[in-house]
């Protein structure tokens, strides 16, 4: 048997379909976090989707380099890319936002 995390989803609003979860350094950061919650909105397993890399041409490492804790304060910002047909947005205060697509 294997273990799988379930990731929290923080918000959800299916009206609109918008979906909230977090992230955090360094056991949890955006590559790990933003497949496990996009699971628990769809549902199946984590191994279901195709990686980050090949989906949404995001390179996980630099995901997780950009949006690193840093000691020095700096400017919040984010990240959105389109994902198994959903968007999610990264943003620098560990939060993800998911939005199914309108496309």
């Amino acid at each position: 048997m294997s273990f799988e995390p379930k990731r929290e989803i923080v918000e959800a609003d299916p009206v609109t379909g918008t979906y909230r979860a977090t992230y955090g350094y360094p056991s949890e950061p955006p590559s790990v976090a933003v497949p496990l919650a996009l699971v628990e909105v769809i549902g199946g397993v984590v191994t279901d989707l195709d990686p980050l890399y090949e989906a949404a041409s995001i390179d996980p490492d630099a995901l997780d380099e950009l949006f690193r804790p840093m000691t020095e304060k700096a400017e919040e910002c984010c990240v959105t890319f389109d994902y198994h047909d959903h968007e999610v947005t990264v943003k620098s205060h560990g939060r993800i936002v998911i939005r199914e697509s309108v496309r």
